[in-house]
């Protein structure tokens, strides 16, 4: 896209804005469930293997879904696929709200997980409507609402759980109405932006990612980042009631205290999330518009896996919740400057027509991570202890920073200098 195309910072800000919104909207349908998975175990008899699926079943079904709807975006438009995943949406949230019962619960998570699988929609937006050069600013704003819906998914789960099990489900049906309705009459179609492809699966996406060593590389290192970070975010509270009850106000351990206790212990896990949220937020919204020139995208993606793993390095360690705290307070600064800056490399190496189809791709990617991440915690947790997923985790981040070290020394250069139509180069 050369700069005729591009809209003026004034022109795109109202679109943005949009986009912003249904980004937010989707990760807080997700992060909502986090603070609630316990009182769901009480509420409904859930075993923890029922628990960990109903868990997984949202990113499943973006999995499954992530490159149709990047497909049918770069073939019918952005628009369309954001306002309809848009409503969606807030349909699979009213399920939620409704359900007395785990299978309408897998019903409303795997609804939201088919709608919110447009997030790739959103990153293919931004990359239309940005030049080379802001790529990773215009990512980052994406990884801004991500944070953010992480952020105030499980704050609002958890506070509004205390008015009663529907709520939560009603307020993010309402929030996606309002997203859908802004974007109805603001979002307009990019300008530019040639269709892609007419068919919806292809697998040509995948054979160009793996013939081609640089968007190889870049999807591999995001998925070995969502993997250890989904291994936190579905674990971290178990740890916490397993290592430090008393912080969460329960008796002894999960199994052994009351539906009360556990609904108690909710709004506080809720509060604890909100914070590493809301630190990411700052970082991807505004921290990062400052490192990119200092430091490029390829040494930024080497110094946010070691952070991340030095964060999780921290949390396992910890023989206090204060440094647990620590330890969380340092995992945004890493996922912050990663995420962005991994989406900025893959939208300058992906060819212009299909930047939905390798977004949808790398999705698909974090959505397996973050299928197989809660499974692989679980597991260890139950063999080997509430430290173990941590210290798995931080060892695949510190691999992760060594590709990514390499990365850099490869294609770096190459790649930060590229704007499209990417040279194929064998791993």
């Amino acid at each position: 896209m050369d700069a005729s195309t591009t809209p003026s910072k004034g022109a795109a800000r109202g679109p943005l804005l949009v986009v912003f919104l249904t980004v937010f909207i989707d990760l807080l349908g997700f992060g909502i469930v986090i603070p609630l998975l316990p009182i769901y175990s009480k509420a409904y008899g859930a075993s923890e293997l029922q628990l960990g699926l109903l868990f997984s079943s949202f990113s499943a079904m973006q999995l499954l879904f992530a490159p149709m709807w990047g497909r049918v975006s770069d073939r019918w438009g952005r628009r369309p696929v954001m306002i309809g995943g848009l409503l969606g949406t807030a349909a699979s949230y009213f399920v939620f709200g409704l359900a007395r019962s785990l299978p309408l619960l897998f019903a409303s998570r795997m609804l939201a997980g088919f709608f919110g699988a447009n997030v790739s929609t959103a990153q293919a937006y931004i990359a239309d409507v940005t030049q080379a050069k802001d790529r990773a600013k215009g990512m980052g704003l994406v990884g801004a609402a991500f944070g953010l819906g992480f952020t105030f998914g499980p704050l609002l789960g958890g506070e509004l759980v205390r008015v009663s099990l529907s709520m939560p489900g009603f307020v993010a049906a309402a929030l996606s109405l309002t997203a859908a309705t802004v974007g109805f009459f603001r979002l307009t179609e990019p300008p530019g932006r040639r269709g892609g492809s007419s068919r919806i699966f292809s697998l040509d996406t995948l054979g160009v990612a793996l013939r081609d060593g640089r968007i190889g590389m870049i999807l591999l290192l995001y998925f070995l980042a969502i993997l250890a970070f989904s291994a936190f975010e579905s674990m971290f509270i178990r740890f916490g009631l397993a290592r430090f009850p008393d912080v969460f106000r329960v008796a002894g351990s999960l199994t052994g205290s009351t539906t009360e206790q556990v609904m108690a212990a909710a709004p506080i896990a809720g509060r604890y999330m909100f914070f590493i949220g809301l630190v990411s937020a700052v970082i991807q919204g505004g921290l990062i518009r400052r490192l990119v020139p200092r430091f490029g995208e390829s040494g930024l993606i080497v110094a946010g896996p070691f952070l991340l793993a030095a964060s999780l390095l921290t949390i396992a360690a910890a023989p206090t919740w204060p440094i647990v705290i620590v330890g969380c307070a340092l995992m945004p600064l890493g996922f912050g400057i990663n995420n962005p800056s991994l989406n900025g490399l893959l939208s300058r190496a992906a060819p212009q027509d299909e930047q939905g189809a390798f977004l949808g791709l790398n999705q698909s990617l974090a959505s397996l991570a973050r299928v197989v991440g809660p499974v692989m915690a679980a597991t260890a947790f139950q063999l080997r202890g509430p430290r173990s997923p941590f210290f798995i985790s931080s060892g695949i981040l510190l691999v992760a920073t060594a590709l990514a070290a390499d990365f850099r020394r490869r294609f770096g250069r190459q790649i930060e200098q590229q704007i499209h139509e990417p040279v194929v180069t064998e791993f």
